[in-house]
Formats: C-alpha cells, sequence, structure tokens
C-alpha cells in the first residue's frame, strides 16, 4: 500500500467522523437521547478509526513521512466512549431516574418506537386511572343493586331518581379512601419485604416497584374523588326530592303530634362526621399541593417526608374515622344487610384498618429501629447486599 493510498483511506475517515458530527448536533437540537446516541456512536467510530490509523502512522514513520496523530487525545476518546457506556448503564440504578428518564437503549435507532413512547398519553397516570374506573363501576353497580334496583322489586318503589346524586355520591367516598389507601399500602408492604430480606440492596418484585412509583397518583384520584364526594353533599339541599322530603316528615311530625323531632345521638353522629370529614378533606389539600413540582422540590427532603408520609398517614386515619361515625350503630342493624349484602361503608373501611393496624405495629420501638438500621445500609448477616435498590420508601 503507497503512501496515496493511505493518505486517501485516512481523509474518508476523517470526513464520515465530520458528517456523524454534524448528524449528532443536528438531532441535538430536536431531542437530547438522539444526541447522545450520535456522539456515543461517533466517538466509537472515531476510536475505530485511530485504532485502525496507529498501524498505519507506524509504517508511514518508518518511511519517514511526516504525519503525526495525537495519542493521548486517542486514548481520551477511548476513555470518553466508556464513560459514557457507563454513565447509560447506570441511569437505571438510580430511583430518581426511573421516573424522569426513558428506558431507550443507547442502539435503539426505531424512531417509530421512539415517537411512540414519546407521544404516550399520560403513562404514570394509566394504571391508576384505570383502578379507579374499575373501582367506580364495581361500587357503583353494587350501590344500584341496593339503592334502587332492590327497593323496585321487592317493594314495588320507584327510586331511580336518586342515581345521579346519591348513588353517585355513596361511590365517590368508596373510591376515594380505596385509592388513598392503595397510595399507602405498597409503603407498608416494602417495609416487610426489606425487615423480612434484612436488606435494602435488593430489588422489589416488578409489580411492587411499579405500584410505588404511582403513589402519588394514587393519591391525586383519591383527594379529587374526596373533593367531589364534598360537593355532592353540600348539594343535598338544594335538590327538589329533598324539599319534597322535608314536607313529608313535617307532616308526619304535626300527624304524630310530636312538638320535637330531635334525636340526640343522630345529632351527635353528624356533627362529629361532618367535623372529621373537613379535616380529612383540609389534610388532603395539603398532600396535594406539596406534590405540584414547583412546591415540592423547595422543600427539603425532610419536609416532604412528613408531609407526604405522616400527614398522608393521619389523613388515612381521619377518614376511617369518618367512615366508622357514619356508620355509627349501623354495624348491628340488621336492615342494613339487603339481599344479605353489607353497606359498601362496611366493605370498604376494612383496608385502611388494615393498613394503619400495620403502621402502628411497624412504629414499634423493636421493629422501627430496625428499620432505620436497614434504611441506613446495615445488612443482616445472613442477608448481604446483591443488587443496588430501584425504590426508596
Amino acid at each position: 500500500m503507497t503512501s496515496y493510498d493511505i493518505l486517501l483511506t485516512l481523509s474518508c475517515y476523517t470526513l464520515a467522523h465530520v458528517l456523524l458530527k454534524a448528524v449528532g448536533v443536528t438531532w441535538g437540537v430536536a431531542s437530547r437521547r438522539r444526541c447522545s446516541r450520535a456522539a456515543i456512536t461517533s466517538t466509537r467510530f472515531y476510536t475505530t478509526y485511530t485504532s485502525l490509523a496507529k498501524p498505519l502512522v507506524s509504517v508511514l514513520g518508518q518511511d519517514g513521512s511526516s504525519i503525526n496523530l495525537q495519542g493521548d487525545n486517542m486514548e481520551n476518546n477511548d476513555a470518553c466512549a466508556q464513560n459514557m457506556d457507563l454513565q447509560l448503564s447506570n441511569d437505571n440504578c438510580d430511583p430518581d431516574n426511573l421516573e424522569r428518564t426513558d428506558p431507550y437503549d443507547a442502539y435503539d435507532w426505531d424512531s417509530v418506537s421512539i415517537i411512540h413512547r414519546k407521544m404516550e398519553l399520560f403513562p404514570k397516570w394509566q394504571l391508576p386511572a384505570k383502578v379507579s374506573l374499575s373501582l367506580s363501576v364495581l361500587f357503583f353497580i353494587y350501590t344500584f343493586l341496593r339503592e334502587v334496583l332492590h327497593p323496585f322489586l321487592v317493594h314495588n318503589r320507584n327510586e331511580f331518581y336518586r342515581i345521579p346524586i346519591l348513588v353517585i355520591n355513596k361511590v365517590l367516598p368508596d373510591v376515594a379512601i380505596t385509592l388513598l389507601t392503595l397510595a399507602y399500602l405498597p409503603g407498608i408492604l416494602a417495609t416487610i419485604l426489606q425487615l423480612h430480606r434484612g436488606t435494602k440492596y435488593r430489588r422489589f418484585p416488578q409489580w411492587l416497584d411499579t405500584w410505588m412509583l404511582r403513589r402519588k397518583q394514587f393519591g391525586l384520584l383519591g383527594f379529587f374523588f374526596a373533593g367531589m364526594h364534598a360537593i355532592y353533599s353540600l348539594s343535598y339541599p338544594m335538590r327538589r326530592s329533598y324539599r319534597y322530603r322535608l314536607l313529608n316528615w313535617a307532616y308526619e311530625q304535626v300527624q304524630q303530634q310530636k312538638e320535637s323531632s330531635w334525636i340526640e345521638h343522630d345529632v351527635w353522629r353528624m356533627e362529629i362526621y361532618v367535623c372529621l370529614g373537613i379535616i380529612a378533606l383540609a389534610i388532603l389539600a395539603v398532600l396535594a399541593v406539596a406534590s405540584i413540582p414547583a412546591v415540592g422540590n423547595s422543600l427539603s427532603w425532610r419536609e416532604y417526608n412528613f408531609i407526604q408520609s405522616k400527614l398522608g398517614h393521619i389523613a388515612l386515619f381521619f377518614c376511617t374515622v369518618h367512615t366508622l361515625v357514619f356508620a355509627w350503630n349501623k354495624w348491628v342493624d340488621i336492615k342494613q344487610l339487603i339481599w344479605y349484602t353489607p353497606p359498601t361503608f362496611m366493605l370498604v373501611v376494612l383496608l385502611p384498618l388494615v393498613v394503619l393496624l400495620c403502621k402502628a405495629v411497624l412504629m414499634l420501638p423493636c421493629f422501627s429501629k430496625r428499620i432505620q438500621k436497614i434504611r441506613c445500609g446495615w445488612e443482616s448477616s445472613k442477608r448481604m447486599g446483591i443488587k443496588c435498590v430501584l425504590t426508596r420508601l
């Protein structure tokens, strides 16, 4: 091979390298991810080019040529390529990057798949939205059978007017407290799993990891349904059916010659559960405001953890007590069992009680101290760290 052929080959490689760099810069304007891929490819191409050029330089050096390549730059480009590979491979080890970056392969050049992932509609909200929709449909059918269909079939009463307000307002709090419970249940499960393993350097199961990354969406949807429940409750006196019912109650009281229809325990029940509901909704509003990125970024980690964890469990506690007080003495009332089915408030309160009970047990010193040690990096002698943790509590 002559010196002319060698120079021509080096010129072609250099030209190709410059073109690849230009393409990388152009794609970088459109997409930072594509820019990094083009930069990685051009760097690797330049590394290959320099590795091919080294023996040619040595041949030219033997012929007395004056061609000189900077070996230090070649080594720097090799190190740069390795560092970029390490950065891409380490992105998935950071729990924060799981929500902020896209899991693209560095060699995935399929533009169709990239556009599909980028244009996906609310990917973080899909699972919580499906769960909330399923719960809404389930509770609606259950309440419709008890409150509307049963009186129509058994007593021949038309109660279909109850669907727009009364039935919906029984579905909304059931879905709200269930979604709020689903926001704090994965934290309890993750804590129990860490206690069992004796280390935090183990991957959570994929379903639990996905569930924990969607806790914010579950909580916000729970706040949305709770707010709708409050608005629907305030609309009760504006309904025409309520006014007719109020006149009927007054007429019955006159017919029975009663001077007062005051029922002491019923008054206390309503006063207490309305007060608890207002407090719970106010705390949920604070949690929703703290979930705004601009507000959350202005808080320290300790402040953010206190609001989302401590206040969150307090809100769940008030919601649970609100439901229990609403039930009052209906737990032992046989008339509440329609078609041998209990009311929805008896069903939805069970899961929050389990979560609060588990949280209370985990707060005991014998468990809390061990949990704190594990989260600070301590590992059980039987459970040495194997993999980096993907999620945090």
